[in-house]
């Protein structure tokens, strides 16, 4: 396991690099949230990249030193004219996600937090992967 250095959320700019070298997508945009990507103006077929939280565990040394599990959302959104290209699509980033690696670790599937879903001509398909590292605290 790697410990953070000096950016939490580095993992976003790995994620971002990985997808943009896929075939396929027109655009890769980082999102705040499912609802902001709805509501975005976009170029499809594209990939959003968003940050779904973390979970640190219990710890007994007073927060010195901890263990963090981050959670990031890749959600492909189609058109729904090309819904064809949707499986090849997510085919295309599930492979190219494979053994992912950064400075803090790899990158591993999970079940994603939401279902797929359909709107104004749109379908999002959900992808979660999350990465495990550890934090240090300033004090010796």
């Amino acid at each position: 396991m790697f410990q953070l250095t000096d950016n939490y959320l580095v993992a976003e700019d790995h994620l971002v690099q990985a997808l943009e070298a896929v075939s396929g997508l027109r655009k890769v945009y980082r999102s705040c949230d499912l609802a902001e990507m709805k509501e975005r103006g976009q170029v499809t077929p594209a990939a959003h990249v968003i940050y779904a939280g973390d979970a640190v565990p219990e710890t007994s040394q007073g927060g010195l030193q901890g263990n963090v599990t981050q959670t990031w959302m890749i959600v492909i959104a189609v058109s729904l004219r090309d819904a064809n290209k949707s499986g090849p699509l997510l085919a295309s980033v599930i492979h190219a996600m494979a053994g992912l690696h950064c400075e803090l670790g790899n990158f591993v599937r999970k079940n994603a937090p939401s279902r797929p879903g359909f709107s104004n001509g749109f379908g999002y398909y959900p992808l979660a992967y999350q990465i495990k590292f550890k934090t240090k605290g300033a004090r010796p």
